[in-house]
């Protein structure tokens, strides 16, 4: 059965240690998967963001990626052909800043062998059909350039266009293989496209300039969302639609893997499956933390196997740190069958086997909501106290990542709640281990109480809900997060739970005791799992404010 290995955001920069200890747990995974799986590697197809930033040297941009494709025809066992299209972060610097360039695409078609296409050098057009003597694929495919915005000098968008589209129809040969589009942006939202603000560029003056003039000017304008999904992307859809044929599409750019399918509405006409994959080259902080020791992500690749009509396509994370190195998570993402034009989804469970990390025994959260001594009708203090009970030896740590909005500080208490230290937000904080290890700690000033107190923090585009989380970094036989002092507040509670390798966020069922004790519990925990417990903030004398009035 043929196995496409499907990168995307690798993200390579010089001089960064973990980056390379990533990259050598990427070959030891990809090693791992081809050994178990007991396959041979037929394509390597890596959809953008090849490099962090289009201002590094190409030459030593074009070493960096041989090195890379060294690394993975060994870890492969062979040169598989490679095929390669550009990401903003090719094209720009950071992905965000400056002109478009292209001297980053060039370098690697320059020093690449034979075995690899490099699509992105023949702008203006945008899409190319890569030759079946060249993948020797049963399907077709489309590379496509979606980086092509040559005016303006902030984007990390794109851009699909239904010419290009239709040129590369035209060359497609007539049999009934599926297409498969290799493409950077994406084509639908897909899930944390349309909540995170854009990363803001380090430069003083353009972050402020984004973060606060332009959406001032723009409605949303610093919103991931209009950066996420190429322009163009709902005629591109119609487009593929109409080629009669059943599509895979297989992107990047949000390092999240997902999975869509996009059935037909006219008789004749084809189904589209949308496939994103990972980032295979960085390991993502959960949330928006300024510290190195944030409970991350793990890098992944997708794989994707195909044959007799039959469609699956499963998830590789991978450990990168000393013994983890190499050790593999694979979840199944999707399975299809193609039948002609159409692509028949079958249910898959979201199991993952080969857990990384260790397992806990149980991870609690008791959080206690008092009025802030500062801000008493806009802020309140939250009093945590966390339970972590291990199973055997490890971890022989646990660094919590705490966080809280701007103004508030992370107090650490002895047993008898007296203050023993004070940091700065967001800060680390090595918890107890035991059975269970307790630690007790104070946000001050840390949870916004109204909604007017929210639009001065997050701006006015945020929802008027306030939440607390509990983040499970490692598997754990039972994990719960407790609630209290939301008086009223409480009854109108509700909670969700976070799978953060995907994504996907889903609503969960709130316990309610005596008073006003709200919790959630979840038993088992799988790792990368997030708990959260959302409630609505007071409204108050709250009014729209023009942004042009003080």
């Amino acid at each position: 059965m043929p196995l496409v290995l499907h990168l995307s955001d690798i993200h390579l920069v010089s001089g960064a240690p973990e980056q390379d200890a990533i990259l050598e747990g990427l070959y030891a995974a990809v090693r791992n998967y081809v050994a178990e799986s007991k396959a041979e590697v037929d394509l390597l197809a890596i959809t953008g963001d090849i490099f962090d930033s289009a201002s590094l040297d190409p030459g030593h941009a074009a070493r960096a990626f041989r090195a890379l494709y060294d690394g993975l025809s060994d870890a492969m066992g062979r040169e598989a052909p490679a095929v390669i299209v550009p990401g903003n972060h090719d094209r720009r610097r950071k992905g965000l800043v400056g002109p478009h360039r292209g001297d980053l695409v060039r370098a690697l078609a320059r020093v690449s062998p034979q075995t690899v296409h490099v699509h992105g050098n023949d702008i203006p057009f945008l899409a190319r059909v890569v030759p079946k003597s060249f993948h020797g694929l049963p399907a077709s495919v489309i590379a496509y350039d979606s980086t092509y915005l040559p005016t303006g000098y902030i984007s990390a968008g794109g851009i699909v266009r239904q010419e290009d589209l239709l040129h590369a129809a035209a060359h497609l040969e007539k049999d009934d293989g599926p297409v498969i589009l290799l493409v950077h942006h994406h084509l639908v939202p897909t899930p944390l496209t349309d909540l995170g603000v854009i990363e803001p560029p380090p430069e003083r003056w353009l972050r402020y300039g984004l973060q606060r003039i332009l959406p001032e000017i723009v409605a949303n304008a610093d919103r991931e969302e209009l950066t996420m999904t190429a322009l163009g992307a709902g005629t591109a859809l119609s487009t593929l639609h109409t080629l009669r044929r059943a599509v895979l599409v297989l992107h990047g750019h949000k390092h999240y893997a997902t999975a869509r399918h996009l059935r037909h509405t006219v008789v004749g006409h084809g189904d589209v499956l949308l496939v994103s994959a990972g980032s295979a080259g960085t390991a993502e902080k959960w949330s928006p933390a300024g510290t190195s020791d944030a409970a991350r992500l793990w890098p992944s690749f997708n794989a994707v196997r195909f044959e007799g009509g039959e469609l699956t396509v499963e998830t590789v994370s991978f450990g990168y740190k000393d013994a983890k190195r190499g050790r593999i998570v694979v979840r199944p993402l999707l399975s299809a069958r193609q039948d002609g034009a159409r692509w028949s989804t079958l249910p898959i469970r979201m199991d993952a086997r080969g857990p990384i990390g260790p397992e806990l025994e149980a991870n609690e959260s008791i959080c206690q909501l008092v009025p802030s001594n500062d801000h008493a009708s806009t802020r309140w203090n939250v009093v945590y106290e966390r339970r972590i009970s291990r199973l055997g030896e490890s971890p022989h740590r646990y660094l919590e990542q705490v966080e809280g909005i701007p103004g508030s500080k992370l107090v650490v208490l002895d047993a008898d709640l007296r203050t023993r230290e004070t940091l700065d937000v967001p800060g680390k904080l090595d918890l107890e281990l035991g059975s269970p290890g307790i630690t007790r700690y104070r946000l001050e000033n840390g949870v916004c109480r109204t909604a007017s107190e929210a639009d001065k923090v997050y701006g006015q585009r945020t929802a008027p809900y306030e939440w607390i989380g509990l983040m499970n970094r490692y598997a754990c036989k039972r994990t719960r997060l407790v609630v209290t002092g939301l008086g009223d507040a409480a009854r109108e509670a509700f909670a969700s739970i976070t799978d953060l390798g995907t994504g996907l966020e889903e609503p969960a069922t709130l316990s309610r005791s005596a008073g006003d004790e709200i919790s959630l519990t979840v038993a088992p925990c799988e790792p990368r799992t997030l708990l959260r417990i959302y409630w609505p903030l007071d409204l108050g004398p709250r009014r729209f404010r023009a942004p042009w009035t003080s």
